[in-house]
């Protein structure tokens, strides 16, 4: 069981809180915690939340989750949002007396786009009169969304009534599985090693959502930890800049510590580096484990209640991470994309940002600022295409450089199969999966309605965009080279790859991490030797092989 199951039960879980202006959701944290989140003296004296705030939930088993405070105000939604990506539970609150409201719609509609799929409806103020017709309203309001199932909880502040209640069923959301919804195939809780919130497991990774300085200090960072782990030894750098900085310490809950595992919310010193030098939306990441883009192949979808159609080209602002960014949204095989519809976009931003397959965005209307949809990132670094002139043809958004340049050197993926609907889905499916794909065979019946499927996935498999990962299943080319990137990373540093340590920094459990490198062994590039692994071939070889095969 050994290490893997140990750092799962270390896996902490965020706890977000959503809803409309003054219905009680600070109140509702410091009544869990403690702690009064309302850091600010303007937040004080206004009496609202402008800023998201933090605190730490402890259970009666001693452990521990994270609850971010979110400003409810229209106004500061954008602050929302440079939180919420991080969120793993939602805790829904609406006052009796007034009901839903326009932005506990808003923030639900966030909460869906960002992939969260748990929660909790938690009723404020429940010694007042409530609202006529507020049963009705709130089954209609969670209907269809990941809150239809969820348990209601009514409470007080004057009497402090449903507080214990709350926190029992919180600890039950933090504790049980993962929430997959509906991802296919599905897999076993056991087997995933797939990351956070929807995305695949990988080297570190903190969306900086916060930048100060402490006397005696210099530079701190914070951000909730994504993927892998983040210890004091480890390589970094700020993305997308790309600039090497030094980890000094770290501290969780106030406290020093020499990890940070997944969940976490992590303060980091960053020595050499003045706090006016770092914004908030950039990432601090592995070396080598992210690229700088300004052109990301994208799946999304505009809400169904939304008033907003868009035309190529059409301005928007993009929220991924803590960062908000403006881009134009660029459409392939249509005209116009209408609320509620979906497509294979392309983002093209007007800043320079960083992402990983898998991520999770939301977009705003750029004038007036309204939320009108989201969805997950397929290629985080895009190609500019042109659009076709007949908008029903197929869209070529989803196949990264390499996978077009390996296509069109061998001829067996077709443009066509690049952009069939079967070879997205696949791509995106084998993307999310992360480290430990689906079986085969899973796959195979999920997909066996679909005519042009067996072309198209054994397609990918002979021009390498599937990999094989074991005699059951396939992954994608760039999970095996993230992978091998990582195995020769630790190698340059250490001259050595211990299992353990190729563990750690993928963020994945100990199987996964065996299956891959015995994988490496048995295709030459590594090889045991003392306790450990040695790159078989020199190095130059070896940087060749990272490069791409």
């Amino acid at each position: 069981m050994g290490r893997e199951k140990d750092m799962e039960e270390k896996r902490h879980r965020i706890i977000g809180t959503a809803g409309h202006i003054d219905h009680g959701k600070t109140w509702l944290v410091k009544a869990l915690t403690g702690t009064d989140t309302d850091r600010l003296a303007e937040e004080k004296r206004r009496g609202i939340t402008i800023e998201n705030g933090f605190a730490f939930l402890k259970f009666p088993d001693g452990r521990e989750a994270g609850i971010i405070d979110v400003p409810g105000h229209e106004r500061f939604i954008k602050n929302m949002l440079a939180g919420a990506g991080g969120i793993d539970i939602a805790m829904v609150v609406i006052a009796v007396d007034e009901g839903v409201m326009p932005q506990t719609r808003e923030h639900l509609a966030i909460l869906s786009l960002l992939g969260i799929q748990k929660g909790v409806l938690v009723l404020t103020k429940g010694d007042l009169e409530w609202k006529k017709g507020l049963d009705q309203e709130i089954r209609e309001f969670a209907e269809g969304t990941f809150l239809e199932n969820a348990d209601v909880v009514v409470t007080s502040a004057v009497d402090g009534r449903g507080i214990e209640e709350l926190r029992r069923v919180l600890w039950k959301l933090c504790t049980a599985g993962k929430n997959t919804g509906n991802q296919k195939p599905s897999q076993k809780e056991g087997d995933s090693c797939t990351g956070r919130m929807g995305t695949k497991a990988s080297a570190f990774r903190l969306p900086i959502d916060r930048v100060f300085s402490l006397k005696g200090f210099g530079t701190v960072v914070t951000g909730t930890l994504l993927d892998g782990s983040l210890g004091l030894n480890y390589d970094a750098m700020l993305y997308p800049r790309t600039e090497r900085v030094k980890i000094r310490g770290i501290q969780v809950h106030g406290q020093e510590v020499s990890e940070a595992v997944p969940g976490q919310r992590v303060a980091v010193n960053l020595p050499g580096i003045g706090k006016e030098q770092i914004s908030r939306g950039e990432i601090l990441a592995a070396a080598g484990s992210m690229e700088g883009t300004m052109i990301a192949d994208v799946r999304l979808q505009l809400l169904k209640s939304g008033q907003r159609t868009l035309k190529s080209g059409t301005r928007v602002h993009l929220y991924h991470g803590a960062a908000e960014l403006v881009c134009k949204i660029i459409l392939f095989d249509r005209v116009v994309l209408k609320p509620g519809e979906e497509a294979v976009v392309q983002l093209r931003m007007e800043q320079m940002t960083a992402m990983k397959a898998g991520d999770h965005f939301v977009i705003r209307f750029y004038s007036p600022v309204e939320t009108i949809g989201g969805g997950v990132v397929l290629n985080p670094n895009g190609v500019k295409r042109k659009k076709r002139q007949n908008a029903d043809a197929v869209v070529h958004c989803a196949c990264t450089g390499k996978e077009r340049k390996k296509a069109h050197a061998s001829g067996k993926i077709t443009e066509e199969i690049c952009g069939n609907s079967v070879f997205l889905q696949l791509q995106e499916l084998y993307l999310k999966s992360g480290f430990m794909p689906p079986l085969t065979d899973e796959v195979k019946k999920v997909f066996s309605g679909e005519r042009d499927f067996s072309e198209v996935f054994f397609a990918m498999v002979r021009d390498g965009v599937l990999v094989r990962f074991d005699e059951k299943h396939y992954m994608h080319w760039e999970m095996r080279q993230k992978a091998l990137d990582m195995a020769y990373l630790l190698y340059e540093e250490k001259g050595m790859i211990q299992t353990g340590e190729f563990r750690d920094r993928l963020g994945i459990s100990r199987k996964c991490a065996i299956i891959l490198l015995e994988r490496f062994d048995r295709e030459r590039i590594t090889v045991m030797e003392n306790g450990g692994r040695v790159l078989k071939r020199n190095l130059q070889q070896a940087d060749r092989l990272r490069r791409g095969f």
